[in-house]
């Protein structure tokens, strides 16, 4: 079964006008100790290749023996790979608390992220994950970061521009890993938007939190100057139940499933975690248990 989420279940108004004010809102404690547990335990074994489905994830970033050390290892859709993942990934706590958020009427899994900054590891880029979403309609995306490791300003822990998700959309960044500036973009981008010093939020909770923040906001990460720390983290980008691929060219891992003439987003890829009129996917609970996706009998 998808993992639940009590802490989830309940989004204040209060809750929802920080959100809309700081363009993230931060939620403490939302994974118990057994929950971090075993998504860490996901972690060494999809870098070596080892997924409990045989089915490899659409991105995977940093090879042992081939990458350098100090470069963030990253994968996309792992929840394709790793039972443990998907249960997270899956859970439809997570979308019923975005469609408060947002006001969708439903919501659809998009992709997965998973970092692994491990120390002395460099940078990543800011940038806003809505620009990356220019081949759907609407260009609309919603993430929510959890953090499987306490965080430390030190350690390459993720950063926001408070309010910046007001500010206008950019060009995609041509170095997105290992940056020389990794502020650079969203310090251009917010004096061209009028603001010349914004305030950048570092975000330091407990592990198990998790932050929601539009795809719009300016976030990005520091290098891991710790000696010993280590940071993974697992994002997951939601988009809304209704969206559509667009005309616009792009869109290297979404549009490969893409059915020729038919501009949905297939449910068998993208599946619809929650919806207003009681709706989801059926396979999504059998599959978090066996990896297959059948449709109940």
């Amino acid at each position: 079964m998808p993992l639940q989420l009590p802490r989830l279940e309940t989004i204040t108004d209060e809750m929802v006008a920080r959100f809309e004010r700081d363009g993230f809102l931060v939620i403490e404690n939302c994974l118990d100790a057994t929950q971090v547990s075993a998504l860490r335990a996901s972690f060494p074994r999809i870098f070596a290749g080892d997924f409990d489905t045989g089915v490899y994830p659409d991105e995977w970033h940093w090879r042992e023996g081939v990458s350098l050390p100090d470069v963030t290892r990253h994968m996309g859709n792992a929840w394709k790979s790793d039972l443990a993942i998907a249960r997270l990934a899956l859970s439809k706590d997570v979308a019923r608390a975005a469609m408060q958020l947002t006001g969708w009427s439903g919501v659809k899994l998009g992709q997965d992220t998973i970092w692994w900054k491990t120390p002395q590891s460099k940078a990543v880029t800011f940038h806003q994950d809505t620009s990356f979403m220019d081949f759907l309609r609407p260009q609309k995306t919603l993430t929510c970061w959890f953090t499987l490791d306490d965080t430390h300003c030190d350690a390459g822990t993720l950063e926001y521009a408070r309010g910046s998700h007001r500010w206008p959309l950019t060009p995609l960044p041509t170095d997105f890993h290992a940056p020389d500036d990794y502020r650079a973009l969203m310090l251009h981008s917010a004096e061209a938007a009028g603001f010349t010093d914004p305030e950048v939020v570092q975000i330091e909770v407990p592990a198990g939190s998790c932050v929601f923040h539009a795809g719009e906001a300016w976030h990005g990460s520091g290098p891991n100057q710790s000696q010993k720390t280590i940071r993974r983290s697992i994002g997951l980008h939601l988009l809304p139940e209704s969206v559509t691929f667009s005309d616009a060219p792009g869109g290297y891992i979404y549009r490969r499933y893409q059915r020729t003439g038919d501009p949905t987003l297939d449910e068998s890829y993208f599946p619809v975690l929650c919806s207003e009129n009681g709706r989801r996917t059926e396979w999504l609970e059998g599959y978090c248990e066996t990896g297959r996706r059948e449709l109940p009998a």
